[in-house]
C-alpha cells in the first residue's frame, strides 16, 4: 500500500496588528511529528512563515526584517475591514503570504489523503475560513480536519462558518491519529499510544526551511483558573515533563537548527520550581550552552526568589515578563490571587540583585476588564513604573468559555452569540466604540512614555528632592485649576 500523506497548514491572521513574537503553531508541529513517527508523510504550508522564499522575493529581500531575538514583522496586505469592527480607525490586514503564493505552494505538493488545519485566536477565524474556501477549489474531495484554540473554544461556530469536514477539540496528537486510522482503515496508526508526555517526539521544526528561534514546553496545560484565561479549557490536564528530557530537547534541537534563541511556551513555567524549572536551569548551566531564553507568556513572580533570579541571569534569560495584571486587592482576589505587590517587588529586587537592570524586566498589566475603572489601570501602571520595569498593557479579550466572558454577557457588557471578531482586544470588546478605543489608546501612549523613562533609569518616583518637587507641582497644578475645561478649549 502506498504511503499515506497529509498536508498540514497554519492559516493567515486577519487583524489590525500582528507580529512574529515567537509565534509558531506548536500544537500542529507536535501532531505532524507524531504522524511522521507512525509512517505518515507530512507536507507543510505555514502561511505565516516570514522566511518563505517566495514571500521574501515578493518583498525584494534575501532575509526577513528581524528586529530582536529572531522576532519581526509579518508580510501583510491591507484588506477591507469587516463591518462589525469598522469603527476602529486602523487598517485591517491579512498577515502572511499572499494568496497566489499559498495556492502555488499547496499545488506543488502531491495530492494529500487528508488536510490538517490549525486555528488560534477566536477573532482570527477569517484565516482558517479563507484557507478552507481555497482548499475546496483545489482539493474538493480531500477531507479537512481542523483543530486548535478557536476550534476548541467555539466548535459550533467553527462548524457553521469555517465548515471543515472534521473538527478536533483539545490536544490533537492522539485524536487526529485515531480519526485517520478510522478514515483510512489503518488501525496501526492508533496502536500503542504514548502514556507519558515525554514519550512524544519533538515538534517537527524540520518542516521549516529556516528557523530564527526555537520553542519549547516543559509542561502542558495550567493548574490555575484565572477568570479571564481559557488555557484549562484548551487542555484540561496539567502535565509536566522530566527536567532531563527538557534539557535534552533544548540542546539537541538548538544544535540541529542552529538557533540561539529559545522561548518557553508554558503557562505555568515556574510552578513547583524545585522539582522542575530549577533542575532544568542547573543542567543547562552545566552544558555551557550559549543560548538566550525568553518567557513571552508571562511568569509567576512569586516564585522568583534569589536562587531563581540568579539562574535566570546566568542562563541568559533575555526576555522576562512577569504577570502582574492588577494591584487592586479585590481584582487580585477575584481573578487569581497569584501575586501580591509585595511579591512583585521582591521578584524585581531579586532580579536586580542577580544582575538585571529594572528596565530589562517587563510586566503584563490588564485593562478593559468588566467593571474595571481606568484609575485601577493607572494605579497598576504607576506601581510597576515605581519599580523601574517595562509595562506591557494587555487589553482584555472576552474568551468564550471563561468566567469573565460569561460575566460580561450577564452584566450587559457583551452581546450573547456575538461575532468572534468583536472579541478582538484592539476593539476594547466590552465598550466597542471609537471613544473607548481612543481612551485606551491614550493609556497605551502613557505606558510608552513611562517605559521610555524606565529604559533610561528615570521614573516619576525618583528619591529625594525630585519626588518632593513633583508632588508639590502636581498639588499646585490641581489646586490652581490649570487643567483646561472642554469649554475653554472650544471657545
Amino acid at each position: 500500500m502506498a504511503q499515506r500523506r497529509v498536508l498540514a497548514i497554519n492559516p493567515w491572521i486577519y487583524d489590525f496588528a500582528a507580529y512574529d513574537y515567537f509565534a509558531k503553531p506548536l500544537g500542529l508541529l507536535y501532531i505532524a511529528s507524531f504522524l511522521k513517527s507512525r509512517g505518515v508523510a507530512v507536507d507543510w504550508v505555514d502561511c505565516m512563515d516570514k522566511n518563505h522564499p517566495e514571500v521574501l522575493k515578493r518583498q525584494g529581500r534575501s532575509r526577513p526584517k528581524i528586529r530582536k531575538y529572531g522576532t519581526g514583522p509579518f508580510y501583510r496586505e491591507v484588506v477591507p475591514t469587516p463591518k462589525v469592527v469598522a469603527f476602529i480607525p486602523r487598517r485591517y490586514s491579512r498577515y502572511g503570504m499572499p494568496e497566489d503564493i499559498f495556492l502555488k505552494e499547496i499545488k506543488q505538493h502531491p495530492k494529500p489523503d487528508a488536510i490538517l488545519l490549525t486555528s488560534f485566536m477566536t477573532y482570527w477565524y477569517l484565516g482558517p475560513k479563507r484557507v478552507v474556501e481555497l482548499l475546496r477549489q483545489v482539493y474538493p474531495d480531500v477531507p479537512i480536519i481542523m483543530g486548535g484554540i478557536y476550534a476548541t473554544l467555539m466548535p459550533d461556530h467553527a462548524r457553521q462558518v469555517v465548515q471543515p469536514d472534521y473538527l478536533i477539540e483539545g490536544p490533537g496528537e492522539l485524536k487526529v491519529a485515531t480519526l485517520l486510522a478510522n478514515l483510512w482503515d489503518e488501525p496501526r496508526l492508533a496502536d500503542h499510544f504514548p502514556t507519558d508526555i515525554d514519550d512524544f517526539p519533538y515538534p517537527a521544526f524540520e518542516l521549516y526551511p529556516r528557523l530564527d528561534y526555537l520553542i519549547v514546553m516543559t509542561s502542558r496545560g495550567c493548574p490555575f483558573r484565572c477568570t479571564f484565561c481559557a488555557t484549562y479549557k484548551i487542555d484540561s490536564r496539567f502535565s509536566q515533563r522530566q527536567p532531563e528530557a527538557v534539557v535534552e530537547e533544548i540542546l539537541t534541537q538548538s544544535r540541529r537548527f542552529h538557533v540561539r534563541d529559545v522561548a518557553f511556551y508554558d503557562d505555568a513555567l515556574l510552578l513547583q520550581p524545585g522539582k522542575r524549572i530549577k533542575p532544568i536551569l542547573y543542567r543547562l548551566l552545566e552544558a555551557r550552552h550559549g543560548l538566550r531564553f525568553h518567557t513571552p507568556n508571562g511568569v509567576h513572580g512569586r516564585f522568583i526568589d534569589a536562587e531563581m533570579a540568579e539562574l535566570f541571569y546566568r542562563n541568559h534569560f533575555a526576555t522576562i515578563r512577569i504577570s502582574l495584571e492588577s494591584v487592586a486587592k479585590e481584582r487580585r482576589r477575584d481573578i487569581h490571587n497569584k501575586i501580591t505587590p509585595g511579591e512583585m517587588t521582591r521578584a524585581v529586587q531579586n532580579l536586580v540583585k542577580a544582575g538585571y537592570r529594572p528596565g530589562q524586566i517587563e510586566t503584563y498589566i490588564i485593562m478593559g476588564l468588566p467593571n474595571q475603572r481606568i484609575e485601577e489601570v493607572v494605579e497598576t501602571m504607576l506601581y510597576a513604573h515605581s519599580l523601574g520595569v517595562q509595562i506591557r498593557l494587555a487589553s482584555f479579550s472576552p474568551i468564550p468559555g471563561t468566567v469573565d466572558y460569561q460575566r460580561a454577557i450577564e452584566n450587559g457588557y457583551f452581546p450573547a452569540n456575538a461575532d468572534p471578531l468583536l472579541t478582538n482586544k484592539t476593539v476594547i470588546p466590552l465598550y466597542r466604540t471609537r471613544e473607548a478605543y481612543e481612551q485606551f489608546h491614550q493609556l497605551s501612549q502613557y505606558a510608552n512614555m513611562l517605559n521610555e523613562g524606565a529604559k533610561r533609569g528615570v521614573t516619576l518616583f525618583q528619591k529625594g528632592s525630585y519626588r518632593a518637587a513633583l508632588r508639590s507641582a502636581l498639588r499646585s497644578f490641581a489646586e490652581d485649576a490649570l487643567i483646561p475645561r472642554a469649554s475653554d478649549v472650544t471657545a
